[in-house]
């Protein structure tokens, strides 16, 4: 028997890293991305959806993701459970008390401990729900609603083994004690891989798109074969994400002028075939000489062309000063250098940046020549 499990869509994010156009579209995005994985689940036949939290931003949503969601759920075509997190947390008001959704939705209302039972499928699914942004509590220390008849599987939002966590704090051992063959888990968005502990399968479905460059690469879902007369449990990885924030750090030392930078960016572009479907980060990392400066602005201009989803300059490269002239030097040149020496050589990465900024402003004074030239 086949289930899907995914979490943490947080369909109608803000995204306000982009413009209102771009916000729109990544939006959309993402509704496609839920609805393509309810293609997924019906095409590989499964029997079962499990979404442990936060499907949604907030606990309401907008009329185009409440149409999107619903009409992907109706035609699923199987059960699908809901543990709702800490952003989508059950509300009366909210989406999952709207009188319209699907008959095929189970949703756990409460953060008391219930369970839903499909005794067709063998199988007994038990969570609980978030009902404002913190569970301060471990739902699994009272007594465990277990059927005796089927299979037992959680599904749970959760931060394990954080003791002080506001997210309904637990640990494995907590879980695997109570004989769940699987642990369906939702909040953390770049999990370790699933660990077996004591017969139970635990494990975070992770992102389903990446949001932000906090969730790098590509996003996804399980799916969850499960032998129902030998109870062998294997994890099928699936991708889901139409688009992925990626990272990339770029040494250009010696590099004198932004036009190198760009070109030395834009062959990276190039080698890895970045495209629409990538936001990419560049962080620039190296020795530059210390009569110049990089311009990101500019940079970005430069490279417009190439047509990314998104692309972002970080500066990270430090200049290369001849610090020997500069400790010796008894000039005010050297007396600068030498009120700056403890920033230049801090362990705060900003604060050498800062340091090295303000050396930078003060030899190119000194010179009388205009700063960055």
């Amino acid at each position: 028997m086949k289930i899907m499990h995914l979490a943490d869509f947080h369909l109608d994010s803000a995204f306000s890293g982009f413009g209102k156009e771009e916000a729109d579209k990544r939006r959309k995005e993402m509704r496609d991305c839920f609805a393509r994985a309810m293609r997924i689940a019906k095409e590989r036949e499964v029997k079962l959806i499990l979404i442990p939290g936060d499907l949604f931003d907030t606990p309401f949503c907008s009329a185009a993701t409440r149409k999107t969601v619903f009409d992907a759920i109706k035609d699923a075509g199987c059960p699908v459970v809901i543990a709702p997190g800490n952003h989508d947390y059950y509300n009366k008001n909210g989406t999952y008390a709207d009188k319209e959704l699907p008959e095929n939705v189970f949703v756990f209302t409460s953060g008391e401990l219930g369970r839903f039972d499909f005794d067709e499928l063998g199988v007994s699914v038990v969570g609980y729900g978030f009902t404002s942004e913190r569970y301060e509590e471990n739902p699994l220390a009272d007594e465990v609603p277990l059927s005796s008849d089927n299979i037992n599987i959680l599904c749970a939002h959760t931060e394990l083994g954080v003791s002080y966590s506001r997210y309904a704090p637990m640990n494995i051992s907590s879980i695997s004690t109570h004989n769940f063959l699987y642990a369906a888990l939702g909040h953390v968005h770049s999990p370790d891989k699933p660990q077996w502990d004591n017969g139970t399968l635990v494990a975070y479905s992770g992102f389903a798109q990446g949001r932000s460059f906090d969730e790098l690469g590509e996003g996804g879902a399980y799916i969850v074969d499960i032998d129902m007369q030998s109870k062998d449990v294997s994890l099928e990885r699936v991708k889901l994400s139409s688009m992925s924030y990626i990272i990339e750090k770029l040494d250009i030392t010696s590099l004198s002028r932004d036009e190198d930078v760009a070109a030395k960016i834009d062959g990276v572009i190039d080698e890895k075939k970045y495209g629409d479907d990538v936001a990419l980060r560049v962080i620039l990392i190296g020795a530059v000489p210390s009569s110049y400066t990089v311009n990101e602005k500019e940079i970005c201009k430069m490279l417009a062309k190439k047509q990314l989803a998104l692309l972002q300059i970080k500066n990270s490269s430090v200049a290369n000063f001849d610090l020997a002239d500069l400790e010796s030097d008894i000039t005010v040149r050297g007396e600068v250098y030498r009120e700056l020496l403890p920033l230049l050589n801090s362990s705060d990465e900003k604060e050498r940046q800062k340091a090295s900024l303000a050396l930078k402003i003060a030899l190119a004074a000194l010179d009388k020549r205009e700063f960055g030239v």
